[in-house]
């Protein structure tokens, strides 16, 4: 991959970066640090790829690199051939529910699901297609043509999925499912997949509903979305994928925001379930990240460690040190003053490069602006790529635009730019001189 960033990914950073969000593409352009959190989760990938599962809590304050970080392991998930799907919670959507907060979590997934050559989502009728074309293709290379015939040839190529599959929790329902997609396949029922995509995603509401439509006696409920994901993940491994990833940010949605224990405690028992699948083998091929701030995890009110049985599985060893592959958790530290000059400097090189120019500030200028950065009270615990970026890009706005002939010292130490003029002053002054002799004989 080239160092420089085209001009249309260039853009879509900066637009990203200035709205402090994470950009869509383009991410190796502007990562730094995280080597150690990287090499962590690369490693996960290798378990997962082998028929393991995985679960992994990324803690960190706002703005220091979670949702980043997600995305950059999104990304390397799909270069290595996983199929990821990733969701926000919120206030309708949450592990489980007395509204189907759960089931509207799970839709939200399936229509997240991602995959190297689908990488912004929708990709679930592409993996359906991708499996049924292969056996169809497969079928026709040994001169098989009948309708009849070929899904007779898909079947027996699935029997050692299916095997896997039936002896899971709704194994039977799952492969009745992808049995009638590979039906629709052969004989080109084109309708009939829609309605099945439908089931796959969850949208039908009842059972009555799901038989009239499609025959199948089940559907994907608040209380049973995750066994279905589960069965989704053994499918795709199946249908020539690595693996599978689940990525759910906003931690928080499930803690602290939830008022009412007893729905709190609902989801921390299915947080807690999720993590006893991964680890004792209820789930296959799957990796969990998990994202949220320190006090979605630390509160002992309504954190994640205010369940008991949580807090004693995702707690650190007393032994642990600074190493961070055997831990659940994964803190993310603060990027060093180092990084920090290099990602400024990446973010100047795409500034200067969208409105042609050869570039704003010297490395010794860069440095400054970092050193002031790193002056403010608390900053070498607080300070967050968020805040540190939105700095340098409201700097660079100014030099590319009304302030061109500014040299660092004057952005850093001018306050912005806006000084006070004498006519100011005195205006100023008249007026708070007329405020006092307003109230001068007001006495009580």
């Amino acid at each position: 991959m080239s160092t420089k960033a085209g001009k249309g990914i260039a853009k879509s950073i900066l637009h990203a970066l200035e709205g402090g969000m994470v950009p869509e593409n383009g991410l190796p352009y502007i990562a730094v640090g995280r080597k150690e959190e990287v090499e962590v989760i690369t490693s996960d990938m290798d378990l997962i790829a082998g028929g393991h599962s995985t679960f992994r809590l990324l803690e960190g304050a706002y703005g220091t690199g979670k949702s980043f970080m997600a995305r950059l392991i999104k990304n390397e998930a799909l270069l290595r051939g996983f199929v990821v799907m990733d969701c926000e919670l919120a206030p309708e959507r949450k592990l489980c529910g007395t509204k189907k907060e759960g089931l509207e979590t799970y839709r939200m997934l399936m229509s997240r699901i991602s995959t190297r050559t689908c990488p912004s989502g929708g990709a679930l009728p592409e993996i359906l297609e991708s499996f049924t074309g292969r056996l169809c293709k497969e079928a026709g290379d040994q001169g098989i043509s009948t309708p009849e015939e070929i899904l007779s040839f898909m079947e027996t190529g699935a029997a050692g999925m299916k095997k896997k599959i039936e002896g899971m929790p709704h194994g039977f329902d799952f492969y009745e499912a992808l049995r009638l997609y590979m039906e629709c396949a052969a004989f080109g029922k084109e309708e009939e997949k829609d309605r099945l995509l439908r089931w796959f995603r969850g949208e039908y509401h009842t059972k009555t509903e799901a038989r009239k439509s499609t025959g199948l006696p089940a559907i994907v409920e608040d209380s049973n979305w995750f066994s279905y994901i589960k069965l989704l993940a053994v499918f795709v491994k199946e249908a020539g994928y690595t693996g599978m990833y689940m990525i759910l940010d906003e931690l928080t949605q499930i803690t602290r925001n939830i008022v009412n224990s007893t729905t709190r405690e609902h989801n921390f028992e299915r947080l807690l379930s999720m993590y006893n699948d991964c680890y004792g083998n209820g789930a296959r091929y799957m990796g969990i990240i998990l994202c949220g701030i320190p006090s979605s995890i630390h509160d002992p009110r309504r954190g994640i460690f205010s369940y008991e049985a949580l807090k004693s599985r995702l707690s650190v060893s007393r032994l642990q040190g600074d190493e961070l592959l055997g831990a659940p958790i994964i803190k993310l530290s603060m990027l060093t003053p180092e990084e920090f000059a290099i990602l400024v400097e990446r973010v100047e090189d795409m500034h200067a490069m969208l409105h042609d120019k050869e570039g704003y500030f010297t490395e010794e200028d860069r440095i400054k602006f970092v050193n002031c950065e790193y002056q403010r009270i608390g900053a070498a615990s607080h300070l967050t790529p968020r805040e540190f970026i939105r700095d340098f890009l409201t700097i660079l706005n100014l030099k590319a635009g009304k302030r061109p002939d500014d040299s660092m010292e004057d952005f850093l130490y001018r306050g912005g730019g806006i000084e006070m003029t004498p006519s100011m002053i005195g205006k100023e002054e008249e007026e708070d001189e007329e405020i006092e002799m307003r109230y001068e004989t007001f006495t009580l």
